[in-house]
Parts: structure tokens; sequence; C-alpha cells
């Protein structure tokens, strides 16, 4: 491993005016095929979602919760937290990956089976960011990932998709040291 680990506490952000011009999110509602697989349940899109970072285009790998969220704010961590992990190949594996703070209301009646259907779209709450260079926060921890930490929390309305998040979430790592990074946001 290396300085350059995820998570980290956000705080003490560089302002960048226009940031939020570097952001462009592709995401539709779709069908999802979930797994467990080694790190923790992972759902892959039947069709193609997108995001364009700076420039690059990165597609949607896979969507994942954890619970308690792994980046803090200002020294706290949120109830839950989603990654949607985009891809690039190009002479080495390239990552972005968008997180949402999400809360997960009421529990609710449910039998916690992973929801088919996710209207990706409803959890995304647009707007200002966080963003960072770091690393993988599962598996061999690699340093490829351009960060992307949306600033406001949305709401998980489905109720599958809000049990399966409570029974089944990853655990969260803990906070890594922030080092020589800067963190710059939208705000």
């Amino acid at each position: 491993m290396g300085d350059q680990q995820s998570p980290i506490n956000l705080r003490d952000a560089v302002v960048v005016p226009r940031l939020e011009d570097e952001l462009a999110v592709r995401w539709r509602a779709d069908q999802f095929s979930a797994a467990e697989e080694g790190h923790g349940w992972r759902f892959r899109p039947k069709g193609d979602h997108a995001v364009r970072l700076s420039g690059r285009e990165f597609r949607l790998d896979n969507i994942h919760f954890h619970r308690p969220s792994e980046h803090w704010v200002d020294g706290r961590a949120r109830g839950a937290e989603m990654h949607a992990v985009h891809l690039r190949a190009e002479d080495v594996l390239q990552a972005c990956v968008v997180a949402v703070f999400v809360g997960l209301g009421e529990p609710g009646a449910s039998d916690a089976k992973p929801p088919s259907g996710i209207d990706l779209p409803a959890l995304f709450p647009g707007g200002g960011f966080h963003r960072y260079e770091g690393s993988l926060t599962t598996g061999e921890f690699d340093e490829v990932v351009s960060w992307v930490v949306m600033t406001e929390p949305v709401q998980v309305d489905d109720p599958a998709l809000r049990a399966f998040v409570r029974a089944h979430a990853d655990r969260a790592r803990p906070v890594q040291p922030l080092n020589r990074r800067f963190v710059l946001t939208s705000r």
C-alpha cells in the first residue's frame, strides 16, 4: 500500500471554480444482476452507464454499498454510502468511483433479497462534490481511483433496496491519512 489510500476524512477542501463542469453522469434506471463476490455484494448493470471526468470516459462496472459510510465529513461518518465503480482500461486500469451518501429511512417489511431493478438516477443527488485521487477500498487497495464524493445525501426510496443495504452492505474500511494530497470541492 502507498500513501494515497482511501477512504479519507473530507475536510479543508480547496474550492475550485467550475469544478462541476468536469463531471457528466449518464445513468438510467436499469436491470442489475446481483451476486456475492469476494468483497461483498455487487450489482452489475445490464446496460451501459458512464461518467465523463475531466474529459475521460469511464464505464460503470458495478455498484455496491458500505454501512456505515467509508468517507467521513468533518470527522463524522454517515449512515451508508453507495459506490458506483466506473472503469477505463488504457495502458493500465483506471477507475472513477462516484460515492453518494445514502439515507436508509425506516426499515420496512422486506425479505432483504437483492432487487433486480435499480433507478440509478434517483440515487444521484447532482450538485456539489469533493474530488481527490486515492485507492480502491477493498482487495489490493490499488491507487488507481479518481474519487468523486457527492456533497448532498440521497434517500433510498425503494423498500427492497433499503432492506437489502441494511442487511448486506459491506463494512467500512477505516479512514486513511490524507498525507500530501489535496481535496478539491466545487463549493
